[in-house]
């Protein structure tokens, strides 16, 4: 098969996947990714919309850059790959002050995606990565919406929050802390406002503690 990424020739024949995702297989390419889906997979995928979001530029939510054709018909897209190295590996000992400027800059990030028409579709929190900056990168499960609605950006933020709550959740339980006061976070989390930012409400909830960690072991 003949591959092309755009209109520059792709010799995708000689090369290895480096690893798989539900629907196809992933490559290195250059400093960043390619992504071809399965032939049973490709007609899931709109050629359309991953072109609308390839011209999305967003830092922190991850878009596909360049489209990939085999035999001049759409089966992939390259993408950049989510830095190994950062300040932070852990949410929940980042300093509190670092951690709520990473979510403000998340938040962000999505008010602006959400003004594009772009809405989040079942993320799990293997989509989600931290490093002391989170990326979201999973453009198979961001959809596109045909007009514009204040609603999208309230569904994107509560797909968010449950990202978090799963990530917090996660890296609490490989702790050795209680499991009810692990409980007791995730019910103070989840009853958050929607329309409150998780910035503000952590901001509240942590108080005076100085990271995520701490604050829970303190939780009677």
């Amino acid at each position: 098969m003949e591959y092309r990424i755009e209109n520059k020739k792709l010799n995708l024949d000689r090369m290895v996947p480096t690893s798989t995702f539900n629907g196809g297989n992933i490559y290195n390419y250059r400093n960043g990714l390619i992504r071809i889906y399965d032939k049973n997979f490709e007609e899931a995928h709109s050629e359309n919309t991953i072109r609308y979001l390839s011209k999305i530029k967003s830092l922190q939510i991850f878009m596909p850059s360049k489209l990939v054709y085999g035999n001049n018909k759409f089966c992939g897209y390259s993408i950049k790959s989510v830095p190994k190295n950062g300040s932070f590996h852990k949410i929940i000992t980042t300093p509190k002050d670092y951690l709520l400027d990473s979510l403000f800059n998340l938040e962000e990030e999505v008010k602006y995606i959400s003004d594009k028409r772009v809405v989040f579709n079942d993320l799990d929190y293997d989509d989600i990565s931290y490093n002391g900056e989170f990326s979201i990168c999973n453009p198979d499960k961001y959809m596109v919406l045909k007009s514009k609605s204040d609603s999208i950006y309230d569904t994107n933020i509560l797909e968010l929050n449950l990202l978090l709550s799963k990530m917090i959740s996660k890296e609490l339980n490989s702790e050795n802390i209680v499991k009810r006061k692990i409980n007791t976070f995730n019910n103070l989390f989840k009853d958050k406002d929607i329309y409150i930012s998780n910035c503000d409400y952590l901001d509240d909830l942590l108080s005076d503690s100085k990271d995520v960690k701490s604050f829970v072991k303190k939780l009677k």
